[in-house]
């Protein structure tokens, strides 16, 4: 087995994702003003994949000649082409260890503050952490570190990929009509989740474990200036590279924080 392997890549064809491209979710990104704002490409690699080569993947791939010219970057209200090769990529692995909703059944639970009994958000007084408007616990318990909220997820259970999906949902984009209710957020979560990982068995016993592997990363130019993503300080421009090694493909996970899409 190569110790450092090297990497080269195809794109494929996009892919039409049961989820995320189903209409109601198109509704609510339009309605959290995300719509527009995200953009999902695949590739496939030839060489075998281990997760220790996690960081050499991530370099090939931003400084490879045939991504180079295939990667989409928002401008606008467009998604274009700009053959930028990266000069470092920044990367940090995200855990992704959960299979089913009940990691979120604690947001269910009205005794922890959340939810009433009815499954609606709880209001509180209004408050602006990071430029984002706080009016109810659920975002208090996303952003607000002084409310008892806040402390219901740890730091593990926070740095999850199906909790950064949920968050991202819920903070929104710049339009973001909030729900009333957290089951929407919770649907979609699960929706997205489910298009962007492989879930293997194993070959003995029926224990089933995630098969992908989440870097977030941050691609920077021979300027050092950030284009996957763009403005990388914002909390809500995320750029995520999801790797199957099974299949040996890489899908590309991108949102910029901007203008409303209808």
């Amino acid at each position: 087995m190569d110790l450092d392997p090297k990497y080269t890549f195809t794109p494929l064809l996009a892919r039409q994702y049961m989820g995320i491209d189903n209409k109601d979710t198109q509704d609510y990104f339009r309605k959290w003003g995300i719509h527009g704002n995200i953009g999902i490409q695949n590739f496939s690699f030839n060489e075998e994949f281990q997760p220790y080569n996690k960081y050499q993947i991530a370099e090939a791939f931003f400084k490879d000649d045939i991504v180079v010219k295939s990667l989409l970057h928002k401008d606008g209200d467009s998604w274009i082409n700009k053959s930028i090769k990266a000069e470092c990529v920044e990367v940090c692995t995200v855990a992704c260890t959960i299979l089913d909703m009940s990691f979120f059944d604690k947001l269910m639970d009205p005794e922890n503050k959340i939810v009433f009994n009815t499954g609606k958000i709880r209001q509180r007084y209004e408050t602006v952490v990071d430029d984002f408007v706080i009016c109810d616990n659920l975002r208090g318990m996303l952003l607000d570190t002084e409310c008892p909220e806040y402390n219901l997820f740890t730091d593990e259970e926070r740095q999850e990929f199906i909790f950064r999906i949920f968050e991202l949902l819920v903070l929104g984009g710049v339009l973001c009509q909030f729900e009333n209710e957290i089951k929407p957020y919770l649907d979609i979560t699960r929706s997205i989740y489910k298009d962007l990982i492989t879930v293997q068995l194993h070959e003995q016993g029926q224990n089933l474990s995630i098969g992908t592997t989440v870097l977030q990363v941050v691609a920077k130019n021979s300027q050092g200036e950030a284009f996957f993503p763009t403005n990388s300080e914002l909390r809500q421009n995320i750029g995520f590279l999801l790797i199957d090694g099974l299949n040996r493909q890489i899908t590309t996970f991108l949102h910029q924080f901007g203008s409303f899409h209808w």
